[in-house]
């Protein structure tokens, strides 16, 4: 059976640029731990399977006249901000957005890696190229990659932070007191990527992410973006618009990954939905001053994808591919939090 999974895409708090102008808003929300706990806390109550962390690297590339007026013009670090969420939520997705363009690969894999142990299981990797010319001048370089070098980077990019994340098997840890010996050296890999853009020895020096993989998550739009999301993504949050426009997207995304040699029912399109939600218990309202407008993109799915982690031997070990059938803890975890809606309404 069918169900309708819902994730809500913050920055952090919202990602209309007046949200701070209405009555009952928190202007200094974007910078408040205690209130983005509550809204985390209140999506998790509402069944969401995933709070979404949208991301740049740069004040955002707008007139001074306009961007002064913006309540998006600043917000937490990702990492930061959800790591300090996993602790205070027990089933909710937590995806942020992490650059191939202005970041290095390694970072990446271990951040992630870290977030998904924290949280038990929770992270997702929202995969992006920066299209703001801006963040180039905050990373030491004088122009900006174009756009079509910047998404060959990230496909090879991608294939080097899942391939670290495969540097040890679950098993690699023994933790033997009586031998002494705490984890087995044949469990390692080490990768040893050369590419064209780049170089990475490994092995990760943090265990095996509790998914494998955390949840791989694109929002291409460009023709190079929907072949990105079509070879690696196992969820993409796609624009609103007409019904006609959406159905056409879904069917080239579709296409696409079955010409890349992957199965298209493992990929999970959310529409997006702008939605404006405020607070109507007086009481929480006082305390938390809670109002947000949020898109909140929708899919339909009985589960997230499954993983399972490599068996063989480092000589013969190549990069898991997601498609096999092992449950993800957490993602059963959330239909199961989903399937009690009815039972908690």
């Amino acid at each position: 059976m069918k169900q309708m999974h819902l994730g809500a895409f913050m920055r952090p708090v919202s990602i209309h640029t007046a949200w701070w102008r209405h009555p009952d808003s928190a202007p200094e929300a974007n910078f408040s731990l205690k209130h983005l706990v509550h809204c985390i806390q209140t999506l998790e109550r509402g069944k969401f399977d995933s709070f979404f962390m949208a991301d740049h690297l740069a004040v955002l590339n707008m007139p001074i006249e306009a961007l002064k007026r913006s309540g998006t013009v600043t917000s937490f670090e990702p990492f930061t901000l959800l790591s300090a969420l996993a602790m205070v939520t027990e089933r909710i997705g937590l995806i942020a957005t992490a650059s191939t363009t202005y970041d290095a690969p390694y970072h990446i894999a271990r951040r992630f890696a870290s977030l998904d142990h924290i949280s038990a299981g929770r992270a997702g990797w929202n995969i992006v190229t920066t299209s703001n010319p801006d963040a180039a001048r905050n990373f030491g370089m004088t122009e900006h990659m174009d756009h079509a070098e910047r998404y060959a980077r990230a496909r090879e990019f991608h294939d080097v932070v899942t391939g670290l994340w495969d540097s040890f098997a679950e098993d690699a840890f023994i933790r033997d007191k009586d031998s002494g010996v705490f984890w087995d050296p044949a469990r390692m890999h080490k990768l040893d990527h050369e590419g064209k853009y780049l170089s990475i020895a490994g092995p990760l020096n943090i265990a095996r992410p509790v998914q494998g993989w955390p949840v791989i998550v694109q929002a291409g739009a460009s023709d190079s973006g929907r072949q990105l999301a079509a070879e690696v993504a196992e969820m993409i949050f796609a624009a609103g618009g007409p019904i006609a426009d959406a159905r056409a997207y879904y069917a080239d995304i579709k296409s696409r990954a079955a010409k890349a040699g992957r199965d298209p029912g493992l990929i999970k399109i959310l529409p997006g939905a702008l939605v404006t939600v405020a607070e109507t218990d007086e009481a929480a309202a006082k305390n938390a001053r809670y109002w947000i407008a949020l898109c909140i993109p929708i899919a339909a799915w009985a589960r997230f994808p499954s993983r399972s982690a490599p068996t063989h031997a480092p000589s013969t070990w190549t990069r898991r591919s997601p498609t096999s059938t092992r449950p993800i803890k957490a993602r059963a975890a959330a239909t199961a939090c989903w399937n009690a809606r009815g039972a908690a309404s």
